[in-house]
């Protein structure tokens, strides 16, 4: 959209008058109110980790807000406004999450966060940039803090740990009184994910899981392994990341449990660096990995001019991080030129549910009561060589 020219009322007389005439010039002007917002700018900022265990995953949410930024500036109709995204790295630290708060994603210097990577980090900074009034949009992580208590500002797509581990264990449980196992890395994510399948277990009045623990890096867990085989463990939850799993099912030679992962396996990488030790590994996702021969030719051609910008494999999470940028853009178009945090809240509130009009993808729906956006989500699990989509989840979470 082109930027509209002004038009001049005729030259009042009387100084009333010259105030009515301001006040017109600046109603139809495009208007700004608070940090990171100027005529030509709107300012979003995120922190992902580059330097430590989730940088692969980290670096794809970059890549892809980048590319979705540069996109949405090319496409304009946001009023005039170019989007800027400051990039901090946090290394999956929370200690470098709050100092990015505190220095280059101030917020008072920018409109909103947006993406940031890691339910450790994201927990730590989050507060702080909500309570100075800044907006916190589609983290990374599947925290139910970053949802409720329900915040004005706040809001979340990733399907908490809870919804996952019930999606999950829906289907392989499939009604049947099956041994839970739960092999979870020592952090704040791992607890998180037992927790969610104890009480996941506990609701369905079945047995508690059968519990081992491994430290963050470990590359065997072998004898955690042999302890939930002993123990009877026909599924185990696996409360940890990519790599994570991959170590896992390495280690677990013989023994072959059904192996169910949050969304934070579901990567390429999976697959690809893991080879046959984790074929039949399940996770619940909501944004499909996207694959240079998906048969959706909108889909295919995102991927070659990712890999050809970033030299390196599309993501899920990099794809989910460019549509990310899409909602954000059309959320600016929508709320008009007189643009606040307020204002932006307001208006992705009143959308109606929102699939991508290029790309589809599982419907985005926030309200005034309910901050989160995504619902459903799907089962997928590693099948030759890569993730395939098993079924649907349509439960209300």
């Amino acid at each position: 959209m082109t930027k509209a020219r002004l038009a001049f009322p005729p030259r009042p007389r009387g100084g009333a008058s010259v105030a009515f005439a301001l006040s017109l010039l600046l109603l139809s002007a495009p208007a700004f109110a608070g940090p990171g917002v100027t005529p030509t700018e709107v300012v979003v900022g995120t922190h992902v980790d580059l330097s430590g265990p989730l940088a692969p995953m980290g670096t794809a949410v970059r890549n892809g807000l980048e590319m979705g930024v540069d996109d949405a500036n090319a496409k304009g109709q946001m009023w005039g406004r170019k989007i800027t995204l400051v990039v901090a790295d946090n290394g999956y630290d929370p200690a470098r999450a709050l100092a990015a708060e505190r220095n280059e994603l101030s917020p008072d210097r920018i409109f909103a966060i947006m993406g940031p990577v890691g339910t450790p980090p994201v927990a730590a900074a989050m507060p702080a940039f909500v309570n100075a009034g800044a907006l916190h949009l589609f983290p990374f992580a599947p925290a139910d803090e970053t949802y409720v208590p329900h915040q004005p500002l706040e809001f979340a797509l990733d399907l908490p740990l809870a919804a996952q581990m019930r999606d999950g264990l829906d289907a392989l449980l499939a009604g049947r009184d099956r041994r839970v196992g739960v092999l979870y890395r020592d952090d704040t994510f791992g607890r998180r994910v037992l927790t969610a399948v104890e009480r996941e277990l506990q609701r369905r009045g079945a047995r508690p899981p059968v519990v081992e623990s491994f430290r963050p890096g470990a590359v065997t867990m072998t004898r955690q392994l042999a302890a939930l085989r002993a123990d009877g463990a026909e599924i185990v939850v696996i409360g940890g990341i990519a790599q994570d799993a991959i170590a896992a099912m390495k280690s677990a030679r013989r023994y072959a449990p059904q192996f169910l992962c949050p969304q934070s396996c579901y990567v390429p990488q999976v697959p690809t660096l893991g080879g046959r030790n984790v074929s039949g590994l399940y996770a619940v996702a909501t944004t499909p990995i996207p694959y240079p021969d998906d048969p959706d030719p909108a889909l295919r051609s995102w991927v070659r001019r990712y890999e050809n910008r970033f030299h390196t494999v599309a993501s899920a999470e990099a794809f989910r991080a460019y549509l990310d940028t899409r909602l954000f853009a059309e959320v600016l178009k929508r709320a008009g030129p007189a643009l606040t945090r307020a204002r932006f809240a307001r208006t992705l509130e009143a959308m109606a549910p929102w699939r991508d009009p290029v790309y589809g993808g599982v419907p985005i729906d926030f309200t005034g009561r309910d901050h989160l956006g995504f619902h459903a989500g799907f089962l997928a699990q590693v099948k030759a060589g890569r993730w395939i989509t098993i079924a649907s989840t349509q439960s209300k979470h």
